[in-house]
This record gives C-alpha cells, sequence and structure tokens, in this order.
C-alpha cells in the first residue's frame, strides 16, 4: 500500500466522521413507553430512568423492565411466552404486543425515521 492509498483511506475516514456527527445529533432524546391493557393506557412512564414495573393483563401480572433505554417484558403468564422471549426494544416503530394478556407496550417520541418511501 502505498502513501497516496493511505492518505485516501484516511480521508474517507475523516468525511464519513464528519458526515454522521450532524446525523446522531438529531437523535431522539426522550423517550417514553406506554403500556395499555385491553386497549386502555395503564402506565406511562420514561425510558432515561431504569426501573422496573408491573401491570395486571387478563391472565396475572405483566413484569415490565426498563434498562438502557429501552424496555422488555420480563415476565408474564402466557402460554407460548412470546412477548416476554422477545427481549429489549428502543424504537418507535417495534411495539411488544401480548395477545393472551391483551397487553401492548408501544415507545413513544420522534420516530427513527421512515421504513419506506412511497412516490
Amino acid at each position: 500500500m502505498r502513501k497516496a492509498d493511505k492518505i485516501l483511506i484516511v480521508s474517507i475516514m475523516i468525511a464519513c466522521l464528519v458526515l454522521i456527527i450532524p446525523i446522531m445529533q438529531n437523535a431522539p432524546v426522550s423517550k417514553e413507553a406506554v403500556v395499555q391493557v385491553k386497549n386502555k393506557e395503564v402506565l406511562r412512564f420514561s425510558l432515561l430512568e431504569n426501573a422496573n414495573y408491573a401491570v395486571d393483563g387478563t391472565l396475572g401480572k405483566v413484569s415490565i423492565e426498563v434498562k438502557d433505554g429501552a424496555v422488555r417484558v420480563k415476565q408474564e403468564n402466557s402460554p407460548h411466552h412470546y412477548c416476554s422471549k422477545q427481549g429489549f426494544v428502543d424504537s418507535v416503530n417495534t411495539p411488544i404486543v401480548c395477545l393472551p394478556n391483551e397487553t401492548v407496550v408501544r415507545i413513544e417520541g420522534q420516530e427513527d425515521g421512515e421504513d419506506v418511501q412511497i412516490q
């Protein structure tokens, strides 16, 4: 690798950093999670603080954990435990839906961006 190649690679890396900094600054700062049971809001909390919450679902308690700006259903009493297996969610576009418990956990805030743009 010649000296000119190394200079080109370093220049491209610097250009990438310069272009990505404005994108990172526009990231949403505050997000909230909303928990609904039977289409009624029962809990709203910030994702900025690590915490544990519990709500009453149709089949029993639903344990919710907030950690590092993400939320997950930690434990619930559904037959297949799909919502607790889903893991942590930090995107506005990805809800946690626990159908047997009729419980939905959504994140509200600025959208992460467009998934698809149709013209």
